[in-house]
């Protein structure tokens, strides 16, 4: 089932929105992971864990690093003794 919606934006938005194939498609899309960040946000709290904007900020910038090759290498030799 789909239902329609009429929403204000603001003009930097609706004009990228204006710039996309399918405007409903990449308005769901948006949506769907602000509703799964909340959902972690409550999984994370309900274990004691406060996710704040300087914590995520602080796991952005330490993501952004690549691996190290020898560390990419020693987790598949470790995997391959897994399996």
């Amino acid at each position: 089932m789909t239902v329609k919606r009429s929403v204000s934006l603001p003009d930097d938005v609706a004009e990228w929105l204006d710039q996309q194939p399918n405007v409903s498609a990449a308005i769901t899309a948006a949506v769907r992971v602000q509703m799964a960040r909340v959902h972690l946000d409550e999984v994370l709290r309900r274990a004691g864990i406060e996710a704040t904007e300087a914590g995520r900020a602080r796991w952005r910038e330490r993501l952004s690093t690549p691996i190290p090759a020898e560390a990419l290498a020693e987790g598949r030799r470790m995997l391959g003794r897994a399996g």
